[in-house]
C-alpha cells in the first residue's frame, strides 16, 4: 500500500476544501477560506496524502523553526481523513505523515487532537498513537460543554438573573451585528479589563462572516435599544460553539447575558448535540475559577482538549505497526 505525502499550496485550495466538505472528522475551520484569512501570520507547511492517487487526507500544519505546529492559527486539528477505520492503515498514514516531516528535517511536533464532541466521528486512536511516541502533554484546554441530550438543569443564581433579565425588557436579537458587538462590547470588554484585544479583529470576523454565513453568527441582547450583550457562534455538525462571549457592567447587571444564553441553549438543544461555552483558561494551564461557576452554571461539564508535543526521533516506535 504506497502512501505518498505532498505539500500543500494554494493551487491546490480546491481540491484540499472538497476533501474537507466530505471527510470524516473535519469542520469548516480546516477550508483553506477559513484557515488563509491569517496566513501572513504563519509559515504554512500543510501536507495532503495520497493513496494510490487518490486524495485521502489533509494536515493543516505550520512551522517555527524545526517544530511543526497542528496548526497555531486553529483551536484543533490533527490529521483529517476520509475514513477513520481499519487500524493498520490509520497506524500507516500517521507513520508516513511524520516521517515525511522527519526526513524534510523537522525535529518536533506540537499536535492538537480534534475533540470528539465536536468531530463526526471519535478519534481516540490519535491518543494511542501519541502514546507510542512518547509524546508529552504540554497544555490542556477546558472546554465547557452541555451536552443537549441531556435534561438541561440550570444553577438557582442563573435563574435568578434571567428573571431580572426579564424583568429589565431585555430583547435578544439574532441580527449578526458584529460591528456593534466589536465595538461597543467586546474589544472595550477586552481592553479595559484583561489588557487584550479579540483573536480575531472586526475585519477578520467579517470576512470569515462573509464566507460561512450559515456557520458563523451572531446574537446580541439589547435594553432600550442598547446593546448590553452579545456571543459570536460558530456552528458544526454536531456542536455550536460560543467563540466570543462579552458583555458590559450593565449587561451582566441587569441579567441580560443570562437571558441571552438561556434563550440560546433552549434554541440550539434542538438542533444540535453540544452546547460549547468555551474553554475558562488563564495563561498557560491555569484556571479562571469564577468563569468555571458561570459556565457550569447552564449544567456543562469539562471536555478537555489536549496539546502534545513529542520528538520525531519516536517514529521509530511506529514501525512495526508498518510492516
Amino acid at each position: 500500500m504506497l502512501v505518498e505525502v505532498k505539500p500543500y499550496t494554494p493551487e491546490n485550495s480546491e481540491a484540499w476544501n472538497n476533501f474537507i466538505a466530505e471527510a470524516d472528522n473535519s469542520n469548516f475551520l480546516f477550508s483553506r477560506n477559513f484557515m488563509d484569512y491569517h496566513s501572513d501570520r504563519f509559515t504554512d507547511c500543510s501536507v495532503m496524502l495520497f493513496e494510490e492517487n487518490i486524495l485521502i487526507g489533509v494536515f493543516p500544519a505550520n512551522k517555527k523553526d524545526s517544530t511543526v505546529y497542528s496548526h497555531q492559527g486553529l483551536t484543533y486539528g490533527g490529521l483529517i481523513l476520509k475514513e477513520r477505520r481499519n487500524e493498520k492503515k490509520l497506524l500507516l498514514y500517521y507513520y508516513e505523515l511524520f516521517k515525511y516531516y522527519h526526513t524534510n528535517g523537522s525535529s518536533e511536533i506540537v499536535y492538537k487532537p480534534i475533540p470528539n464532541y465536536i468531530s463526526k466521528t471519535v478519534n481516540d486512536l490519535e491518543h494511542f498513537i501519541l502514546n507510542m511516541l512518547k509524546a508529552e502533554v504540554i497544555k490542556v484546554d477546558t472546554a465547557f460543554i452541555l451536552d443537549c441530550k441531556s435534561e438541561l438543569k440550570f444553577q438557582e443564581r442563573r435563574k435568578r438573573s434571567i428573571k431580572k433579565g426579564i424583568k429589565a425588557n431585555t430583547e435578544v436579537r439574532y441580527d449578526n451585528d458584529l460591528d456593534g458587538f466589536w465595538n461597543k462590547i467586546l474589544e472595550p470588554n477586552l481592553r479595559d479589563k484583561f489588557g487584550t484585544k479579540p483573536v480575531h479583529s472586526l475585519a477578520e470576523i467579517k470576512l470569515l462572516h462573509e464566507r460561512f454565513p450559515d456557520k458563523i453568527k451572531q446574537a446580541n441582547a439589547y435594553i432600550n435599544n442598547e446593546i448590553v450583550a452579545g456571543v459570536t457562534l460558530f456552528e458544526f455538525d454536531t456542536a455550536v460553539h460560543c467563540q466570543y462571549i462579552s458583555s458590559n457592567d450593565f449587561g451582566r447587571d441587569s441579567g441580560a447575558i443570562d437571558l441571552l444564553f438561556e434563550n440560546l441553549i433552549n434554541i440550539y438543544k434542538e438542533k444540535t448535540a453540544y452546547f460549547s461555552l468555551g474553554t475558562a483558561n488563564n495563561e498557560g494551564n491555569d484556571l479562571n475559577l469564577g468563569l468555571c461557576d458561570w459556565k457550569e452554571g447552564w449544567g456543562s461539564k469539562i471536555w478537555a482538549h489536549f496539546h502534545y508535543k513529542f520528538s520525531l526521533e519516536n517514529l521509530k516506535n511506529l514501525e512495526r505497526f508498518t510492516l
